[in-house]
């Protein structure tokens, strides 16, 4: 037997593949990363959470989310509740009174309910059952119609303010047979929000075992309509503007995808130039190409976008998938969606558009839930913030640690030195971050003896990461490094390892703070057979 010393790791950390065999992954690919963000190939733990909201918002649950432009330019979040609806500035970070809903008008379920601006007006849709309310971004909120004028505006499970219409899912409210609501959208004429024309009620694979979920903007005139099973796009025509004009020579219906369809309303983006969505069979993206004989065609993908992901994926309460939320912010999609048993979503997955990789599964405090995002401006700087059902606002990617909880004078146990003792507005939560390499084999199955593990990392002052070798056959679990931080400082931690098998992987659990993971390398010799011939 001869012995060969070799190295092998990891110089940077560029995406996230947690399905496939973590012995298959290149260079670069993580097996796990939870709370992570690979800015510039460093493995860095996620900013957390500042909480913004408090006070009036107590005891009340947010059932909807949108924002409108005040008058000097400044983005406005819009949050409501039961029985009105509140205001937040993100720069003064005031919370308004509230302008409460006429009597006797309320929402009660955050399905089917949208905060639309179209011009200078407010639209909340409340389900088939509700009529739509307007707010005129000052003291009154009036149930659609009033008196007179609007009546063919339709209820709604959603709204979208495009090319200066709205798109409404459902059909006119007089509609006798309620099952039309499930495959029509209504779409407004321009500019007009009042009057609505019947010529205008798109009804799609009418007779199909199929429903209408959500709309979003295309290409020129023509917009997406996503169905659990399919997707069709839709043009209302350039020339129709008011009431009783005739349809349009250019408007159609088109099948894009019969294959495909969407199961959240809300997971539907416009992100890289195309659109993401969740679908029954995971995440998808659909980009227009030009094409000879129609105006845009599907880039068809073998494989959804999320297959590194599917462990992950095939983890979504599907009863309850409907309710995932995402956006896009910062080169980012981020896609929050119910995992496990959970009832709300609970984790957030993002995908980086710079790595074309996926990133991160993101979880936060128990109790808080995604229950919808808004890109609002904060020092001339569009932020990305989470509203929680129960504690309001929150601004993401914002502190060292999670804001979340009752409000407290000290840090929650356990903490790490140094840690702040002075008056908090609200608990700390310690980010819990986990980063797992991919398995370093050398390119070989057979026996190696593993000697020493070299991390590059930099550690934030009462940082703590604690390193875990699991080698397999056979397999073994240990912790072989545990590092708090007293300075800031950029180190190499050498420790050794002294165990042998075919394969091993790190793992590095952030408690406190948020370090940096720069590279990993495993220093292993390998047993090398020799074959001789004897007479």
């Amino acid at each position: 037997m001869a012995n060969e010393y070799q190295k092998d790791g990891d110089i940077a950390f560029v995406g996230l593949n947690s399905r496939d065999n973590p012995s298959a992954l290149p260079q670069g690919i993580v097996s796990q990363s939870q709370n992570f963000r690979l800015d510039r190939g460093v493995a860095t733990v996620r900013k957390g959470l500042q909480r913004k909201t408090i006070g009036a918002l107590v005891g009340q649950t947010v059932y909807g989310v949108g924002t409108y432009i005040n008058a000097t330019g400044q983005e406005i979040i819009v949050l409501v509740v039961t029985d009105g609806l509140y205001s937040y500035d993100p720069q003064a970070e005031t919370l308004s009174a509230k302008v409460s809903f006429p009597a006797g008008e309320t929402i009660t379920t955050q399905d089917g309910c949208d905060v639309v601006m179209a011009v200078d007006h407010i639209y909340i849709s409340r389900g088939w059952s509700k009529r739509p309310l307007k707010w005129d971004l000052a003291t009154s909120i009036i149930a659609i119609p009033s008196s007179g004028t609007g009546v063919e505006f339709p209820n709604c499970t959603g709204l979208l303010y495009y090319a200066n219409r709205l798109i409404a899912l459902g059909k006119f409210h007089l509609e006798t047979n309620p099952l039309r609501n499930y495959d029509t959208i209504s779409v407004s004429n321009f500019l007009d929000f009042n009057d609505w024309d019947a010529l205008d009620a798109f009804t799609i694979n009418n007779g199909s075992n199929d429903q209408v979920v959500g709309v979003s903007p295309w290409t020129l005139n023509e917009f997406l309509v996503f169905m659990r099973n399919s997707i069709f796009y839709v043009n209302v025509g350039s020339n129709r503007y008011v009431t009783g004009d005739a349809l349009s020579n250019d408007s159609y219906v088109k099948t894009l995808a019969t294959d495909i369809g969407c199961s959240a309303r809300k997971s539907i983006v416009q992100a890289g130039g195309g659109v993401f969505f969740l679908s029954d069979n995971g995440i998808y993206f659909l980009q227009p190409q030009p094409a000879s004989a129609e105006s845009m065609k599907l880039l068809t993908m073998a494989d959804p976008i999320s297959a590194p992901i599917d462990d992950v994926i095939q983890r979504i309460n599907r009863n309850y998938a409907h309710r995932a939320v995402a956006t896009y912010w910062n080169n980012r999609y981020y896609l929050a969606v119910p995992l496990d048993g959970s009832t709300d979503n609970n984790a957030i997955l993002v995908y980086n558009f710079i790595l074309k990789q996926w990133e991160s599964v993101d979880t936060y405090p128990a109790g808080f839930d995604v229950f919808d995002f808004v890109i609002a401006k904060k020092d001339n700087q569009r932020r990305m913030y989470i509203a929680d059902t129960d504690q309001g606002i929150f601004l993401a990617e914002q502190l060292n640690y999670d804001e979340y909880g009752v409000s407290t004078g000290e840090p929650i146990l356990p903490f790490y030195l140094p840690a702040t003792l002075s008056a908090l507005a609200f608990t700390q939560n310690p980010i819990n971050a986990v980063l797992k390499t991919r398995r370093y084999s050398f390119n070989s199955i057979g026996d190696k003896r593993f000697s020493t593990a070299e991390v590059e990392m930099v550690a934030d002052a009462g940082s703590q990461i604690q390193t875990t070798a699991e080698v397999f056959n056979p397999d073994v679990v240990a912790v072989i490094d545990t590092f708090g931080a007293q300075y800031t400082e950029d180190s190499a931690r050498r420790v050794g390892i002294r165990k042998i098998g075919t394969g091993i992987q790190l793992t590095f659990n952030s408690y406190n703070l948020r370090p940096s993971i720069r590279s990993a390398y495993i220093y292993a010799t390998l047993q090398k057979q020799i074959n001789t011939s004897k007479t």
